[in-house]
């Protein structure tokens, strides 16, 4: 995906995304008491500009970070500030959905050269001979 759509996508979770604040646990000493520090951010997936096949690759992809009401939630506690943890929190959302919706290309099957057929012939007489000397030598050598 390129830059413009990440842009794109940041955009959009910067307008639409819904944003609440709770206190963490975590670093902070006695601040970890007094101040809601951790952020979790609620996009509706419906808002992501990704085309339909990508929401439903957010959604496959992403189930376990999707709510029932069709959100894709995403929390962030790490640090002592409530707005590190909300960029971090909205620049983790980004590539989340980048990732997602970035689609892997298609394997193209190629046959094994020859070099390769080669070794592998090889290798076969070599364990066959290996078996050969183990037997009993016959009646005809």
């Amino acid at each position: 995906m390129s830059r413009a759509s990440a842009a794109r996508i940041r955009d959009a979770v910067e307008r639409h995304a819904k944003v609440s604040f709770s206190r963490s646990g975590g670093p902070g000493g006695q601040n970890v008491n007094a101040v809601s520090t951790q952020v979790e951010v609620r996009m509706p997936i419906a808002r992501i500009p990704v085309g339909s096949r990508g929401r439903d690759l957010i959604r496959t992809r992403l189930a376990t970070r999707v709510t029932a009401a069709d959100e894709l939630r995403v929390a962030a506690r790490r640090e002592r500030h409530q707005a590190r943890n909300r960029a971090l929190a909205v620049e983790r959302m980004v590539d989340l959905i980048v990732d997602a919706t970035t689609e892997d290309p298609r394997r193209v099957p190629t046959r094994p050269g020859r070099g390769v057929a080669t070794r592998r012939r090889a290798e076969r007489e070599r364990l066959s001979g290996k078996k050969k000397a183990r037997r009993r030598p016959s009646e005809e050598d």
